[in-house]
């Protein structure tokens, strides 16, 4: 029997606006959230402090092919606040480079 697997991918954008008059338009990949549904997901990403967890989570454990659909410079900025193992951390600042 053959086994099909899906690998995550991004189901569109969603632009989140920060206090700071920041803009990030960030893909919605289901999957890096646990919780949220598909169709829950792009309404959530609106929120900062849940586009800036999203975002961090994506850090800590997707795949470079999944990070290199976000923003570099807001990848960048996020960086610092992941709590990476040191070997993750300097392996995805040369990728941002």
């Amino acid at each position: 029997m053959k086994r099909t697997f899906r690998f995550a991918r991004s189901i569109g954008t969603v632009r989140c606006e920060f206090a700071s008059g920041q803009k990030v338009d960030m893909p919605v990949i289901p999957g890096i959230l646990k919780h949220p549904t598909p169709d829950m997901l792009p309404s959530l990403l609106r929120d900062p402090e849940v586009a800036r967890k999203y975002t961090i989570e994506a850090l800590r454990f997707a795949a470079w092919p999944i990070l290199a659909q976000f923003p570099r410079e807001w990848l960048r900025e996020c960086l610092d606040r992941a709590g990476l193992r040191p070997s993750r951390e300097k392996a995805l600042a040369f990728l941002l480079s």
